[in-house]
């Protein structure tokens, strides 16, 4: 049984979607760990557990032997993802696929880095079997700008000139299906990314042609991008930790781009004008 953490996200979604597909029959292959009971079309398991309290999580983590890790970013993410690795110390699971972030180290320069890298060290000194997946940045954090796209025409963000090789998040889930369905993967770290690196306004060329509409970027420099997403409700550690990842976006720290998906899940990754056509319709254009 594979326990699926971050199940509601971008990821976690698609992931425990593909695991629900494989498993039939026999079925289920993943539980999902939330906060408050939910309704599940798809036939798996729903855990109760808390990244709070402990010991909900050795409930949830009883029958299971393997642990997608993924939680959402809060100041307190660190803390709360070691309490998932403990209890699935405890429970004697066998194998621990952990998403983590480029750069990832305790004294990282950017603020998910430095979280992630306190995660990772914490996994590695647990004893248990695990894998990283450090994917670079997502393409559905564009649909954050949807409105402003489809309203305005205009991309805004802080790229600089920097290329990004941007991933698509159900990529990323195909990749984690594949680690925790498959064996030989312990002790691996993968760099999961786009095909191609793409500047600001290449993506907004893209979009132009999903929409079939004008859309062009306007970079903002670090003190108007930090103000725009505080003025956004942005609580302040957020806004830090994002202005850090675009720094390192645009000086091109973002650029390399890796054949890890293709080797993982067999087929090539969603490009940017694919993502692009399948959410034309949040970014203002006509539905296909």
């Amino acid at each position: 049984m594979i326990l699926v953490t971050g199940a509601t996200g971008h990821v976690g979604s698609e992931l425990v979607r593909l695991l629900a597909e494989q498993g039939r029959p026999p079925g289920p292959w993943s539980t999902r760990l939330t906060r408050r009971p939910r309704s599940d079309h798809l036939g798996l398991e729903t855990a109760l557990g808390d990244y709070e309290q402990p010991d909900t999580l050795d409930v949830a983590m009883k029958g299971c032997d393997q642990l997608f890790l993924l939680s959402p970013p809060t100041p307190r993410q660190p803390q709360q993802e070691q309490h998932v690795i403990d209890a699935a110390r405890r429970a004697g699971l066998d194998h621990v696929v952990k998403q983590s972030v480029p750069w990832a180290g305790p004294d990282a320069p950017v603020l998910f880095s430095r979280w992630h890298g306190q995660v990772e060290q914490h996994l590695a000194q647990s004893g248990l079997a695990y894998t990283l997946l450090r994917p670079s940045s997502f393409m559905q954090n564009f649909l954050m700008s949807a409105q402003q796209v489809a309203e305005q025409g205009i991309l805004y963000g802080m790229f600089g000139e920097g290329r990004v090789a941007f991933i698509d998040a159900r990529d990323i889930a195909a990749a984690a299906a594949e680690l925790l369905t498959s064996p030989g993967h312990q002790g691996a770290s993968y760099i999961l990314t786009g095909p191609e690196a793409l500047s600001a306004a290449e993506v907004a060329e893209r979009l132009s042609v999903a929409t079939r509409r004008q859309v062009r970027s306007v970079d903002l420099g670090p003190d108007d991008y930090r103000q725009a997403l505080a003025g956004a409700g942005m609580p302040g550690w957020l806004v830090d930790g994002v202005v850090e990842g675009n720094t390192m976006l645009a000086a091109g720290h973002a650029a390399t781009v890796t054949g890890e998906v293709a080797r993982l899940t067999g087929r090539p990754p969603r490009t940017v004008a694919q993502f692009a056509a399948d959410h034309r319709a949040a970014f203002g254009g006509q539905p296909s």
